[in-house]
C-alpha cells in the first residue's frame, strides 16, 4: 500500500473520531447536567436534539459549499470548527452556552458527514463497502471513548465537567493537520474533480426519499439509546458507574457489526436479511430493557449490535445507489438532512414522555413501535425497482451491490 493510500484512509479514520464525540460525551454526565444546571429532562434532552437538528439543515449545504471551495478544503475548515466548539466547553458555564457549543458542533458534523461519502466515492471506488466499515467504525469508536471516558475525565478534572467536554477538541487537533496536508497535495483525479458536478438533491427520486424516511427512523432509534441509556438503567435501580458502563457496552457493541458487515456482505450481499436481523436485535434489547428480570447488559449489547449494523448500511446504501461523487454527497445529504431532524425528535420525545409519565417504559414501548416500521421499510427499499435516475449496475459497484 503506497503512502498516498494510507493518507487517504488515515484522513477518512480521523475525520469519523471526530464526528460523534460532541453529542455522545454528554449522555453519561446528562444527569449530572440536568441537576447542576437546573434542566427538566426535556431542556437536556435538547443537548442532543440540537446538534442532530443542525446535522440535518446544514447537510442541504454540504455538496455546494464543497463545490465552491473543494473536497478537502471544505472538510478540513468544518472539522475545525467542530475541534473549536468542543474547545469552547473548557470555559462554559451555564447552559446556553452549552447549547451554542452544541449548535456549532452539529452544524460542523452535518457538513463533513455526507462530504465523507462523496470523498470515500471518489478515492476508493472498488472498495466502497471497506472503507465504510472503516469510516462506521471509526465513528463508533470514537463515540464510544467519548462516552466511556468523559465519567473518568471528570473525575482526573476533580468533578470539571466542562474540562471533561472539552477534552474531545483533541480528535479534530490530530484530524486537521492531515487534511490540510491533502489540501497541499491534492489527490483529486482529473476526471473526477468535485466541484464540475451536479450538486441538486435527489428530491423527486422515490428511492431517495424512503432511504430518507429509513436513515430519519434509525437515527430516532440510535439517539434515544444514545442520548437516554444511562438514565434509564439509573431509573431501574443501578449506580451512575453502572449506567456509564452501559452506555459503554451499548457502543462497544457496534464494533462487531461495523468491522464484519463488509464481509458479512460480501458472504451474504442481501441488505434486506441484515436489515431485518439487526432491527430484530434492537427488538430484543428494548424488550429486555422493558423486563427487570435481565441485566441491562444484555440489553446493551443487542442495541449496540443492531444501532451499529443499521447505521452502517445507512452509510453504505447512498454509495451504493449512486455513480458519481457528486451524487454520493447530494444522497447523503438528502438523507441526512431529513432523516437527522426526524432522529433529533427521538431524544426530546423521549425526555417529555419522561417528565409527563415519570417513568422511561412509555419510551421503550414507542421505540419498539418505530423498530417495526423500521423493517417494513427496509424490504420496501430493497425491493422497490430503480427508477430513472437509479443508477445501474456497473464496475464501481463491484463490491456492494444493491440487491435486496
Amino acid at each position: 500500500m503506497n503512502f498516498r493510500r494510507l493518507l487517504l484512509i488515515l484522513a477518512v479514520i480521523l475525520a469519523s473520531l471526530n464526528l460523534r464525540p460532541a453529542i455522545t460525551s454528554v449522555s453519561p454526565i446528562l444527569q449530572l447536567l440536568t441537576d447542576q444546571l437546573h434542566l427538566n429532562s426535556a431542556a437536556a434532552s435538547l443537548l442532543t436534539s440540537i446538534p442532530l437538528l443542525c446535522i440535518g439543515i446544514c447537510s442541504l449545504f454540504a455538496g455546494r459549499v464543497s463545490g465552491r471551495f473543494g473536497l478537502e478544503r471544505t472538510i478540513a475548515f468544518f472539522l475545525l470548527l467542530i475541534g473549536l466548539a468542543t474547545f469552547l466547553r473548557f470555559f462554559m458555564n451555564n447552559y446556553t452556552n452549552l447549547l451554542l457549543t452544541a449548535l456549532i458542533a452539529g452544524s460542523g458534523v452535518g457538513i463533513v458527514s455526507p462530504l465523507i461519502s462523496g470523498f470515500i466515492k471518489q478515492h476508493f471506488p472498488n472498495s466502497v463497502s471497506l472503507m465504510i466499515g472503516i469510516y462506521s467504525t471509526s465513528m463508533v469508536i470514537g463515540a464510544s471513548l467519548a462516552i466511556g471516558l468523559t465519567v473518568p475525565l471528570q473525575t482526573r478534572f476533580a468533578g470539571f465537567w466542562q474540562g471533561a467536554l472539552g477534552f474531545w477538541s483533541l480528535f479534530a487537533m490530530l484530524a486537521v493537520p492531515v487534511w490540510l496536508l491533502l489540501i497541499r497535495r491534492p489527490m483529486n483525479p482529473p476526471h473526477t474533480s468535485v466541484q464540475n458536478q451536479n450538486f441538486s438533491l435527489p428530491l423527486k427520486n422515490k428511492q431517495a426519499w424512503l432511504l430518507t424516511a429509513f436513515v430519519g427512523l434509525i437515527t430516532f432509534l440510535f439517539y434515544c439509546f444514545t442520548a437516554w441509556m444511562p438514565a434509564i438503567v439509573e431509573e431501574k435501580g443501578g449506580s451512575a458507574a453502572f449506567a456509564g458502563l452501559t452506555g459503554t457496552v451499548f457502543m462497544l457493541a457496534q464494533l462487531p457489526a461495523t468491522l464484519l458487515l463488509p464481509v458479512l456482505l460480501r458472504v451474504f450481499p442481501s441488505r434486506r436479511v441484515w436489515i431485518t436481523f439487526f432491527t430484530l436485535s434492537e427488538i430484543a434489547g428494548l424488550s429486555i430493557l422493558c423486563s427487570s428480570s435481565i441485566t441491562p447488559i444484555a440489553a446493551a449489547a443487542c442495541l449496540g449490535l443492531g444501532g451499529g449494523g443499521l447505521v452502517s448500511l445507512a452509510l453504505l446504501l447512498p454509495i451504493d445507489k449512486t455513480a458519481t461523487p457528486a451524487e454520493a454527497s447530494t444522497w447523503s445529504a438528502m438523507t441526512q438532512a431529513i432523516g437527522y431532524t426526524i432522529g433529533a425528535v427521538g431524544p426530546l420525545m423521549a425526555g417529555l414522555l419522561h417528565d409527563l409519565s415519570h417513568s422511561f417504559t412509555p419510551t421503550l414501548y414507542l421505540l419498539i413501535a418505530v423498530a417495526c416500521i423500521v423493517i417494513v421499510l427496509g424490504w420496501r427499499l430493497t425491493q422497490m425497482p430503480a427508477d430513472a435516475s437509479a443508477v445501474k449496475p456497473n464496475a464501481l459497484l463491484q463490491d456492494s451491490s444493491i440487491h435486496g
